[in-house]
């Protein structure tokens, strides 16, 4: 980053993550993926709080995604449905911490000492996915890795979003209960794909439940497990796990 860069992020509020330190810590995305974070605004705020309903956790993922794609702004040629959504919670917190000006501490009950902790929210405690072993693996065009004969990627927000919309769409539809029970294990094989069209959505369907063969499933599902511990948000504390989405207040999290 040059220094008349530096300059105008400090003069306008803008600070620059490194993609490294994003729960997928950049693996999954292109080599000049970058973005910055800016502060919310108060009408931000106040819709994130006044709508947060802790019953409805659609509702709430919905208001950390909106605060997330309104105060990110990223590198050309990318955008806000490039982000992997596994990313958003992370990123979600750094926009909170750049907002308020504070760090964020974690409440957890340490089974060791008897009494209730704080641990901060920060990359230096954040528990990473060892994806070093991954690394000759992947398609620096295709971000993607091969394992098992499949290639194997974080799904955007963008293709999340799609599916999201599609499955709304079609509850309007009578008779679509069968896709309740349907997989939708292809998300995971998208590779840097930020969005998904309805007839995309509708031949993924017919592959993965119905061209697909049983033990290939299983294969496809083995393969996921593999990676499952990247959703998870986990925080150091010597020999102890704290899980961060189960003890954080998001709430209350701009107070």
């Amino acid at each position: 980053m040059g220094l008349l860069e530096i300059i105008k992020n400090i003069v306008s509020g803008l600070r620059r993550l490194e993609i490294l330190k994003l729960p997928t810590q950049g693996f999954f995305y292109p080599k000049d993926f970058g973005f910055r974070i800016k502060k919310a605004t108060d009408e931000d705020i106040i819709e994130y709080e006044y709508n947060f309903d802790k019953e409805n956790i659609i509702s709430v993922i919905e208001l950390v995604k909106k605060i997330v794609k309104n105060n990110t702004l990223f590198d050309t040629p990318y955008k806000f449905e490039d982000l992997k959504s596994v990313d958003i919670v992370y990123v979600f917190l750094e926009i909170v911490k750049h907002t308020k000006a504070k760090k964020i501490f974690v409440d957890f009950f340490n089974d060791e000492t008897g009494i209730t902790e704080q641990i901060e929210f920060t990359s230096d405690n954040f528990r990473y996915f060892d994806l070093s072993k991954y690394k000759g693996l992947k398609n620096n065009e295709t971000c993607d890795i091969l394992v098992e004969g499949y290639r194997f990627s974080m799904p955007s927000i963008g293709v999340e979003n799609s599916l999201t919309q599609y499955l709304i769409d079609l509850s309007q539809v009578p008779d679509t209960d069968k896709y309740n029970d349907f997989s939708y294990d292809f998300l995971f094989f998208l590779g840097n794909k930020n969005t998904l069209d309805g007839e995309e959505i509708e031949n993924l369907i017919t592959i993965f439940n119905y061209d697909i063969d049983e033990e290939e499933k299983s294969k496809i599902k083995s393969i996921i497990s593999k990676f499952i511990e990247i959703v998870g948000y986990n925080l150091r504390h010597r020999n102890l796990l704290i899980d961060v989405k189960s003890n954080i207040d998001l709430e209350n999290i701009w107070k």
